[in-house]
């Protein structure tokens, strides 16, 4: 994992620097102790040449979907370069997997971290650094204990290092939290097991290991895919997030134009949504909007766009339905919110309701925002009229 160089303050919050200095300081002697004490063989050169030509090669083909990457991530980021890192700790010297480490993530930042708007270089630098002490690390381990111990003492020694800086910066943010997700440690472990497939291949088939590099990168693309379908999606509920359903909104009204087809607007507003947090926390609320968001999709067709609009509001998406059959599918949703128990926490929560707004293309605008307009103005007339109720833009 690297500390992602996100956009941010260029001032860095108290007690990171002297963090950051400390493992590069840590980096630097290691370097400088370990590399003139290598008394490296051909072949151990051979070994370094052909880990370091792969990892160029698979920066330079992964750089775009890199650069990606980088910008879509949160939390730590999960480096593919631990394939040849991790090989590099199995096969060389220690003082060699440091070398290499340290000039794989020179050009990494040389490619791709630098392309990324907002970075910060005295991230990019710890992790480079945090990369030299984990390469040693695991190196050392791997001379007397192994490939097993050393993969363990290669993911403590790294994930420990980054999530100390990630919690520097993000005080208020739980420890555990930046532990990644189980998609992203998975990914974590793949790029482990690849490397020690490497590793394996060099003593015996050292031309066959820049083989790996496809699977490396088609691994990379894999990951910026998960993480681009994260972003269609709202991570609450599961619903569309609203830039992508806003696309799709777009898309359909021009189709509708072009066919002279209606189109039905709903936006749910979810009454006193504020009380459910306010009595029974933040986290049986968010069980509460997940629960309403399943009961939304239960009613209304496979091909309909549901997302969330922001906070307790919801939007949907008809195509084809005019305005008779939009307000049935708007009392079918508010009648199955009102009829949801959601147990949170072993809390029982229901009494549930809905205010629901519903607006028709053409009749309501020619565009999304004209339609969205005005089955808003229909939600608040449904909540001046005392919620839990369907109206219908004029």
């Amino acid at each position: 994992m690297d500390q992602r160089g996100e956009s941010g303050p260029a001032r860095p919050p108290r007690g990171v620097m002297p963090y950051y200095l400390a493992v590069e300081v840590t980096a630097v002697a290691l370097l400088l102790v370990a590399v003139p004490a290598t008394k490296p063989a051909p072949r151990d050169w051979l070994f370094f040449a052909v880990l370091l030509g792969s990892a160029l090669v698979q920066a330079e083909l992964s750089a775009k979907a890199e650069r990606m990457r980088r910008f879509l991530s949160r939390n730590p980021h999960v480096s593919v370069t631990s394939v040849w890192l991790f090989a590099a700790a199995l096969s060389v010297p220690v003082g060699l997997a440091a070398l290499l480490a340290m000039l794989v993530y020179t050009h990494l930042w040389a490619r791709t971290a630098g392309g990324v708007p907002g970075v910060r270089l005295y991230r990019a630098t710890c992790s480079a650094a945090t990369h030299v002490v984990t390469v040693f690390a695991a190196g050392t381990v791997a001379a007397v204990g192994g490939p097993v111990a050393a993969g363990v003492a290669f993911v403590l020694v790294n994930t420990v290092l980054v999530m100390i800086g990630f919690k520097l910066h993000e005080p208020g943010r739980p420890i555990l939290a930046f532990a990644g997700s189980v998609a992203e440690n998975l990914l974590d472990l793949a790029t482990l097991c690849l490397g020690a497939a490497a590793a394996a291949l060099l003593p015996v088939r050292p031309w066959l290991v820049p083989l790996l590099v496809l699977p490396v990168v088609l691994l990379h693309r894999g990951e910026l895919g998960r993480r681009l379908e994260v972003q269609v999606h709202d991570p609450k509920t599961g619903l569309l997030a609203i830039a992508e359903w806003r696309s799709r909104a777009e898309a359909e009204l021009g189709r509708a134009t072009r066919t002279g087809a209606d189109c039905g607007f709903l936006m749910l507003d979810l009454d006193h949504f504020k009380h459910v947090n306010d009595t029974h926390g933040h986290l049986a609320g968010d069980d509460v909007l997940r629960a309403v968001a399943e009961a939304v999709r239960g009613e209304v067709r496979v091909y309909d766009s549901v997302g969330r609009f922001g906070g307790e509001e919801f939007v949907v998406l008809l195509p084809g339905i005019g305005r008779g059959h939009s307000v049935a599918v708007a009392e079918r949703i508010r009648d199955a919110v009102a009829k949801l128990v959601v147990v949170a926490g072993g809390t029982r929560i229901d009494g549930l309701s809905v205010s629901i707004g519903v607006a028709v293309h053409p009749a309501a605008g020619p565009a999304v925002d004209d339609v969205l307009g005005a089955a808003d103005k229909a939600v608040y007339a449904a909540k001046n009229a005392g919620r839990d109720r369907v109206c219908v833009s004029r």
